[in-house]
C-alpha cells in the first residue's frame, strides 16, 4: 500500500508536468520536450533492470542469510555481508552509461531532437548516469523490504520534478532548464532518503554474488529492459524518426495520447516490479494463482476504461489541453487496450525473472519488441499504426512468457544455492 501511495503521486506529479508543459509550450514544444524526455527515460528504463537484478540479488541473500540462521539457531553470531556491493557495481554502470550516450548521441539526437536542440543529449547522459544510483538503491530497499524507503524514494522524485518544472515554467520556456529540473529529482531523492537510513542501506547493498555473475545477469535483465523501454518510456523517441524534427506538433498530440492512455496501468505496475520480484522469490509456490490473478485484475480494469474512454476521452482532452489535440476517441482506445497488454507483461516477467529465468524473460520483452518495430512500417496512419504496433508486439511477448511459465512447472528456486553460485 505504501508503494502504491507514493505511485498514485508520482502519477499525478507526471500529468500536471504533461499538462503544464503541453498548454505552456503546445504541441510543437510539447514534441521537443517529450522527445528529451523519452530519451531520458528510455536511458531509465534500460536502467530498470539493474533495479529488477538488485531487487532479485538481495532478496535472495536475505532469504540465504535468513535460512542460515533458522538453520544454525537463533542464538547464532550474526552473518557475515556479502562479497559484492551493488553501490560500487552502480557507480561503474554510472560511468559506462554516461559514456555510452554521449558517444551515441550523433546518431539520434538531431534527428530527433532537431539540431538547435541536440545539446539536451548532454543532460540525457547526465541524468542516466544519475539514475545508475537510485536504480541499485531501489533495488536494494525493495529485495531488503525497505518499503518505507522505497515508496520514499518513489514519491519525492516525483514532488520534485513537478515542483522543478512548473517553477521552470513560471518564469521560462527555456528547454535546457526544464531538462535540469527532470534530472534534478535522480541525485535529491536519492540523498534524502540515503541519509534516513545509511547503515541498512550499505549493509543490505552486499550480497551474496560473485562479479562476474551480477554481469551477467545485469547484461541479460537490461537487455530484456532495453526492448521494455523502447516499448514504453522510449516509444514516443521512435516515433519521432517516422514524423521527423519538422513535425514536432502531430508528434506532440500522438506522444500525449500515449503517455496519458498508458498511464492509468503502466504506472503502478512499474512501481510494483520490484515489489513482485520479491514476493514471487520469496513465495514461488504462489507464482501460478498470482499471476493468473494479476492478469484478470489488468483485464478487468481495462475493460472500465476502454469504455470511460470510449464514452467521454475525447470531448475531456479537448477541453483540458486545447483545440491543438486532434485524435478521435478509437485511437484512444486501442491505445488503452494496448497498455493491458504490456500491463500483463510486466507481471508475467516479474514471475519469470522471480524464477532465474533471465534469458526467458529477456526473450518475452525482446519478441516484444522486435514485433513492435515491425508493425511501426505497416502503411496506414501513423496513430493508428502506433497503436497496432503497441498491441501486437507485447501479445507476442506474452505468449513466449507464458508457454515458458508452463515450461517451467512448479519448478522451485533455491535461494541459498543460486547466490552460492
Amino acid at each position: 500500500m505504501l508503494i502504491l501511495g507514493a505511485t498514485v503521486i508520482s502519477g499525478i506529479a507526471g500529468y500536471v508536468v504533461t499538462w503544464s508543459v503541453f498548454t505552456s509550450l503546445g504541441a510543437a514544444g510539447y514534441g521537443v520536450f517529450a522527445v528529451f524526455w523519452s530519451a531520458l527515460f528510455l536511458v531509465v528504463g534500460i536502467l530498470f533492470g539493474l533495479q529488477q537484478e538488485s531487487t532479485r540479488a538481495t532478496a535472495q541473500t536475505v532469504v540465504a542469510r535468513r535460512d542460515s540462521q533458522t538453520a544454525q539457531g537463533t542464538a547464532s553470531s550474526r552473518t557475515s555481508p556479502g562479497r559484492e556491493s551493488l553501490w560500487a557495481f552502480a557507480a561503474v554502470v554510472a560511468l559506462v552509461v554516461g559514456v555510452a550516450v554521449i558517444s551515441t548521441s550523433v546518431l539520434w539526437a538531431a534527428p530527433s531532437l532537431g539540431a538547435a536542440n541536440a545539446g539536451l543529449a548532454w543532460l540525457v547522459a547526465l541524468g542516466g548516469a544519475l539514475n545508475c544510483l537510485v536504480a541499485a538503491a531501489s533495488g536494494v530497499m525493495a529485495g531488503a523490504g525497505m518499503w518505507r524507503h522505497l515508496a520514499s524514494i518513489v514519491a519525492l522524485d516525483g514532488i520534485l520534478r513537478v515542483a522543478g518544472v512548473v517553477g521552470v515554467l513560471s518564469f521560462s520556456h527555456d528547454l535546457v532548464l526544464l531538462a535540469i529540473a527532470v534530472i534534478a529529482p535522480f541525485p535529491i531523492s536519492l540523498a534524502i532518503v540515503f541519509l534516513s537510513a545509511p547503515r541498512a542501506l550499505m549493509e543490505n547493498a552486499r550480497v551474496a554474488i560473485g562479479i562476474r555473475a551480477l554481469i551477467a545477469n545485469t547484461g541479460r535483465t537490461m537487455l530484456a529492459a532495453s526492448a521494455t523501454a523502447v516499448l514504453i518510456n522510449g516509444f514516443p523517441l521512435v516515433l519521432s524518426f517516422f514524423t521527423g524534427p519538422s513535425d514536432h506538433a502531430a508528434l506532440g498530440s500522438l506522444v500525449l495520447a500515449v503517455t496519458l492512455t498508458r498511464a492509468p496501468i503502466l504506472i503502478p505496475l512499474t512501481a510494483l516490479s520490484s515489489f513482485m520480484v520479491s514476493r514471487f522469490s520469496h513465495h514461488p509456490e504462489r507464482t501460478g494463482r498470482t499471476v493468473a490473478v494479476l492478469l484478470a485484475a489488468i483485464a478487468a480494469f481495462i475493460v472500465v476504461l476502454c469504455l470511460a474512454s470510449w464514452l467521454w476521452a475525447e470531448p475531456i482532452m479537448h477541453l483540458v489541453f486545447g483545440p491543438e489535440f486532434a485524435l478521435p476517441s478509437g485511437v484512444l482506445v486501442a491505445l488503452i487496450a494496448s497498455s493491458g497488454l504490456i500491463g500483463a507483461l510486466f507481471v508475467t516477467g516479474s514471475a519469470v525473472l522471480a524464477r532465474n529465468a533471465h534469458g526467458l524473460y529477456a526473450a518475452g520483452w525482446l519478441v516484444a519488441s522486435v514485433v513492435t518495430l515491425a508493425m511501426l512500417f505497416v502503411p496506414i496512419d501513423l496513430p493508428l499504426r502506433a497503436a497496432l504496433a503497441l498491441a501486437a508486439g507485447p501479445a507476442a511477448g506474452l505468449v513466449v512468457h507464458l508457454t515458458g511459465l508452463r515450461g517451467l512447472g512448479l519448478r522451485r528456486v533455491s535461494p541459498a544455492r543460486d547466490v552460492a553460485a
